[in-house]
C-alpha cells in the first residue's frame, strides 16, 4: 500500500493542493501527522480537504491550542495570534472535528504516526 504522508499544513490550502496534485494517483491511503491549522489563512478549507480525502489524522500542538486543549504560554506571539484568529475563523463543525483528533502516537496500517516525538506528542526534536 502506498501512503501519502501529510504534516504541518498550518492552514495553507495552496500548499496542500500543490502536494495533492503532485501525488495524484500515486497513493492509496493518506495520513496526517497534525498541525492542520495554525498560521495560514485557510483553516476551514484545509480541514475540509483532509476530511474529504479521509486521511487518518492525529493532532498537532497547533490543533490542540486552537481546540483549547492546551494553553499557548510556550507559543511565540505570532503563533498565539494565529491561534486566536483561527478560533474565530473555524466553523463549529471543523472545530468539533479538530477537538476529536486522536493524540499521537497512533498506529494505523502497520505504521506509527507521531507529531512531536514518539514519547511526547508536543516535544520538538532537534537532534537524533
Amino acid at each position: 500500500m502506498r501512503v501519502l504522508v501529510l504534516s504541518d499544513l498550518h492552514a495553507n490550502l495552496t500548499a496542500l493542493q500543490a502536494a495533492l496534485d503532485a501525488a495524484k494517483g500515486r497513493w492509496d491511503r493518506a495520513v496526517c501527522l497534525g498541525d492542520v491549522v495554525g498560521y495560514g489563512p485557510d483553516p476551514n478549507e484545509v480541514a475540509e480537504c483532509i476530511r474529504k480525502i479521509d486521511a487518518f489524522c492525529i493532532r498537532g500542538n497547533h490543533d490542540k491550542a486552537v481546540a483549547d486543549l492546551m494553553d499557548t504560554e510556550d507559543f511565540n506571539p505570532v503563533a498565539k495570534a494565529a491561534v486566536l484568529w483561527t478560533q474565530r475563523a473555524l466553523s463549529a463543525d471543523n472545530m468539533g472535528w479538530l477537538k476529536s483528533l486522536a493524540n499521537g502516537p497512533q498506529e494505523t496500517d502497520g505504521i506509527v504516526l507521531v507529531h512531536g516525538s514518539f514519547h511526547d506528542e508536543d516535544e520538538y526534536v532537534f537532534t537524533p
